[in-house]
């Protein structure tokens, strides 16, 4: 089972190699909106989990807390939008979806994810 365990996390890290190493993905501008209510994909939702992990981990870790990466985009995940969008966009900004802006500001921060997460996350450019 770990020999299983551990070859699957090989391959993963090889797959995350590879996708790195053929050059900077494109954004993707097109990508719909993430927020509460709306036809979310749970691996859209992941990417903004994750991306706002490493916003929080980075730059606001003695004021709030991690999320779950669950790919459910619940009330627990909307807070921490809003919370990052409010402190980085400003206060107009602050509405809980994921739109170019925001996602702007998620892709920043997606480092190794940044090739797995392009196509879901909407961004300007």
């Amino acid at each position: 089972m770990k020999t299983a365990s551990r070859a699957g996390a090989a391959l993963g890290a090889a797959v995350l190699a590879a996708l790195a190493a053929s050059g900077p993905a494109q954004a993707q501008p097109g990508a719909a909106s993430i927020g509460s209510g709306r036809g979310n994909s749970s691996a859209a939702v992941r990417c903004v989990q994750q991306g706002i992990n490493s916003i929080v981990s980075d730059r606001f870790a003695t004021q709030h807390d991690l999320i779950g990466v669950d790919g459910s985009f619940g009330p627990e995940t909307d807070e921490a939008v809003r919370y990052v969008q409010y402190r980085l966009l400003g206060a107009s900004e602050a509405d809980g979806v994921v739109g170019p802006r925001t996602g702007d500001l998620i892709m920043r921060y997606q480092y190794g994810n940044y090739a797995a997460c392009y196509p879901y996350v909407p961004t300007s450019n």
